[in-house]
C-alpha cells in the first residue's frame, strides 16, 4: 500500500518519501519540511494516532495528516475523527478520494 501511495503521489506532480515507520519518520530531517502526512492507523511501533499525537508534541501540528485505516470498530473510528486528523480514509478507498482528501488539506 506505501509504495502503491507514493507511486499514485509522484505520478501527480508530488514529491513524496516512504519511511518503513513512523519513527524513522520521526527522526528524519523530513518533519520539519513536509506539507501533509499521510499515514495507517494500524503500524508496527507507533500507529498512526500515535504519530499525530507526537506531532502535535513537538510543535508539527501544523501539519495536516490524512489517517487510513482497514479497521471499522466504532471505537477506533471516533478516535481517528477526535485526533483532529485532517482526514479519515477507510480502505478501499479510491486514489479519487485520496486526492480529493490531499488537495483540500494542502490547500487549508
Amino acid at each position: 500500500m506505501c509504495s502503491a501511495l507514493e507511486t499514485l503521489l509522484r505520478s501527480l506532480g508530488y514529491r513524496s518519501a516512504a519511511y518503513e515507520s513512523a519513527l524513522h519518520f520521526l527522526a528524519s530531517s523530513d518533519v520539519g519540511r513536509c506539507q501533509c502526512v499521510i499515514s495507517d492507523i494500524s503500524m508496527p511501533g507507533m500507529s498512526g494516532l500515535e504519530l499525530k499525537r507526537e506531532l502535535q508534541a513537538i510543535g508539527a501540528s501544523d501539519i495536516p495528516v490524512i489517517l487510513i485505516t482497514a479497521r471499522t470498530e466504532p471505537t477506533l473510528l471516533a478516535q481517528a475523527k477526535a485526533s483532529g486528523a485532517h482526514s479519515l480514509l477507510t480502505k478501499p478507498f479510491g486514489a479519487d478520494q485520496l486526492i480529493a482528501s490531499l488537495t483540500d488539506a494542502l490547500a487549508g
